[in-house]
C-alpha cells in the first residue's frame, strides 16, 4: 500500500498534466492536513519549501505567503515562532524572506516578546531592500500590536488606518487588518464603531467556520461582554466552541472560553463557570500562557480559583493573580477589549492583601489611560486607583466617566465599588448600590445584582449619618445625594420619571424613591417648585 502525502508529511510530486491551481490546491490541502494532525511546523516548513522553489509566479508565492501566515495566527505563540523559524532557514527569495520575518515579528509583538523591537527593525530592513507589498502589511500589522501591547491605542489607529483593506492585494490579509482595527475601536470605547466593523467584515469574508468567521465572532462576543449583551454573547460564545470547527485557533477558543466564564459568573452560576475555566489553569509557559490570560481575568474573581499554582517558569509556586500580571507586563493587550479586567485585578488583589499586585495593575492601567487619553481610560485609572488607596473621590470620578460610556459592566463594577467604600455616608453608598443592582438587572447578570441587593440591605441597617460636632449642617441643594442631585437636575429639565430612568440607568422605582427623597429634603410638593429650587441652586453656584 503506497503512502499518502499526509502520511509521509510530503508533498505530492509535480504532476505536469495538473496546472498550477489544482497544485496550490493540493499543498494547501495538505499542509492544513499536517496542521489538524497537530505537525504545524511541518506545515510550515513544507510550504516555505515550496515557495522557495518559485515555480508557479508571484501569485502562487503571495497565496502560499498568506496560508502561512494563516497558520501561524491559528497556532500557539511557541508553536508559530519556531515553524515560522524553520521557515526562514530555506533558501526563499528576498521578498518572500521579507514577508516571513514581517509574520515573525508581528507574532512576537502580539505577546510582547522582549526581541519584538529588533525583530521588527530586521523586518523593516529586508522589506526597505525587497519593496515586496505583503512583507509592508505584515510590518504594519506588526508595529501595530507593538503599540497594543504597550497600550498606545492611538498610534496602533494610526498605523492600520494606512493600510487598505479593501485593496485587491490584501485581501489575503485583509481579515487581520479589519480584525485589529476592530480591537482598537473596542480599546477606544467606541463601541458602536466596533458592532458596525465587524458586520461590515463578516460581509466582506469567507463562509461560516473559517479561521476568518472564528476571529470576527469572538471579537463581537468580547464587544457584548464590553457593552452588558450578556445573554447574546453567551449564546453566540457556545455556539460557535460547540460547532467543531477545526479551524478555531487557541488564541480564539481563549477568548470564547473567557466570554462563556464571564456571563456565568455574572449570572451566579459559578459552578459552571469554573468547569469552563478548569483547562485554562493548567501549566503554560510564556509566551503560550498570554492567550489565556483574558480567561485568567475572568478566574481572579472567584477566591476558590485564585490559590497557588506552579508557575513552571519559576522555582516557587506563584499565585494565579501573580502570573497574570507578569504576562500583562509583557503586553497589556488582554486588558483593552474589556474595560472591567484592569479594576477586577485590583479588586482581587487588594482583597487578597496583596498590594504589590495591586499597584503594578494600577500603574498599567494608568500607563494606558496616559498613552490612550479618552474617557473610558480615564475613568478607569481612576477606579484603579479607588480601589488602591479606597479613595471615594476617585471612585465618584470613575462612576462618572464611565456614564459617557456604553461600556455598562463596568459601570455597574464601579457603582458597587463605590457602595462598598467604608469612607462614605450610608445614604450615598445606598443610592449607589441600588443604582448597581438596577444596572446589574438590566443587562442580565443576577449573580452580580443579588451582590448589590445584599450591600443595599446591609446599608439600609446601618444608622443615619449625623453630622459630627462642627459639621455644618447641609441644606437645600446641598442636602441632596450625587443620585439624588442627577435626579433633580433632569427633572428640572423637563424630563419625565421615565426618562430619568433610562438616562441614569436605574429603575423607575428607584427615581420615584429618589424625587420623594428630594421633596422632603427641599421642602417642597410639586415639579414646579422643584424647577424654582433649581433654578435659584444654579443662580447662586453659578
Amino acid at each position: 500500500m503506497s503512502e499518502s502525502p499526509f502520511t509521509t508529511g510530503t508533498f505530492p510530486a509535480d504532476d505536469k498534466a495538473d496546472d498550477a491551481e489544482q497544485r496550490q490546491s493540493r499543498l494547501i490541502a495538505t499542509a492544513d492536513q499536517l496542521r489538524i494532525a497537530g505537525r504545524p511546523t511541518e506545515a510550515l516548513r513544507n510550504l516555505a519549501a515550496e515557495i522557495a522553489t518559485n515555480r508557479s509566479g508571484d501569485r502562487h508565492r503571495a497565496h502560499l505567503l498568506g496560508r502561512v501566515a494563516q497558520i501561524a495566527a491559528l497556532e500557539q505563540p511557541s508553536v508559530a515562532l519556531a515553524g515560522l523559524r524553520e521557515a526562514l532557514e530555506q533558501r526563499v527569495d528576498a521578498r518572500s524572506r521579507s514577508t516571513l520575518l514581517a509574520i515573525v515579528a508581528a507574532v512576537a509583538a502580539r505577546t510582547g516578546h522582549p526581541d519584538s523591537d529588533a525583530l521588527l527593525r530586521e523586518a523593516g530592513t529586508a522589506h526597505a531592500a525587497s519593496g515586496d507589498h505583503s512583507s509592508a502589511r505584515h510590518l504594519a500589522l506588526g508595529r501595530a500590536a507593538r503599540s497594543l501591547s504597550h497600550g498606545d491605542l492611538p498610534g496602533a489607529h494610526a498605523v492600520l488606518a494606512a493600510l487598505d483593506a479593501d485593496a485587491w492585494p490584501a485581501r489575503r490579509d485583509a481579515t487581520s487588518i479589519r480584525a485589529e482595527r476592530i480591537l482598537v475601536h473596542l480599546g477606544l470605547g467606541r463601541h458602536q464603531d466596533a458592532r458596525s466593523a465587524t458586520r461590515q467584515a463578516s460581509d466582506d469574508t469567507a463562509s461560516p467556520g473559517t479561521p476568518v468567521s472564528s476571529q470576527l465572532t469572538a471579537l463581537d462576543c468580547l464587544r457584548m461582554v464590553a457593552v452588558g449583551d450578556l445573554p447574546e454573547a453567551a449564546a453566540l460564545a457556545v455556539t460557535t466552541l460547540d460547532s467543531g470547527s477545526v479551524d478555531i485557533g487557541q488564541e480564539v477558543r481563549a477568548l470564547l472560553v473567557a466570554v462563556i466564564a464571564e456571563v456565568r459568573y455574572r449570572r451566579g452560576e459559578h459552578d459552571a463557570a469554573r468547569a469552563v475555566l478548569g483547562p485554562c489553569l493548567a501549566e503554560r509557559r510564556w509566551p503560550d500562557s498570554a492567550m489565556w490570560t483574558p480567561a485568567l481575568c475572568v478566574a481572579v474573581r472567584d477566591p476558590a480559583l485564585c490559590v497557588a499554582v506552579r508557575d513552571p517558569a519559576l522555582s516557587e509556586p506563584a499565585s494565579l493573580l501573580n502570573r497574570i500580571v507578569a504576562d500583562l507586563h509583557r503586553s497589556v493587550r488582554p486588558l483593552l477589549p474589556v474595560p472591567q479586567f484592569g479594576p477586577r485585578l485590583v479588586r482581587a488583589a487588594v482583597a487578597a492583601g496583596d498590594t504589590r499586585a495591586a499597584r503594578r495593575v494600577t500603574e498599567l492601567v494608568e500607563l494606558v489611560a496616559t498613552r490612550t487619553p479618552v474617557p473610558l481610560w480615564r475613568a478607569l485609572a481612576d477606579q484603579t486607583r479607588g480601589l488602591l488607596d479606597r479613595d471615594p473621590d476617585a471612585l465618584r470620578s470613575a462612576v462618572d466617566g464611565l456614564r459617557t460610556t456604553a461600556a455598562w459592566p463596568a459601570l455597574a463594577d464601579a457603582l458597587l465599588d463605590l457602595a462598598n467604600s467604608s469612607r462614605l455616608a450610608p445614604t450615598e453608598a445606598g443610592d449607589a448600590a441600588h443604582e448597581a443592582a438596577a444596572l446589574y438587572a438590566r443587562i442580565g447578570a443576577p449573580g452580580d445584582q443579588a451582590l448589590a441587593d445584599r450591600r443595599c440591605v446591609e446599608l439600609a441597617a446601618t444608622s443615619h449619618h449625623r453630622p459630627s460636632i462642627g459639621e455644618p449642617l447641609r441644606t437645600g441643594i446641598d442636602a441632596l445625594t450625587p443620585a439624588e442631585e442627577r435626579v433633580a437636575e433632569m427633572l428640572a429639565a423637563g424630563a419625565t420619571k421615565k426618562e430619568a430612568a433610562g438616562s441614569l440607568f436605574v429603575s423607575f422605582h428607584t427615581v420615584d424613591t429618589q424625587l420623594r427623597s428630594i421633596y422632603q429634603k427641599l421642602g417642597i410638593h410639586n415639579r414646579m417648585q422643584l424647577v424654582r429650587a433649581w433654578d435659584r441652586h444654579r443662580a447662586t453656584s453659578g
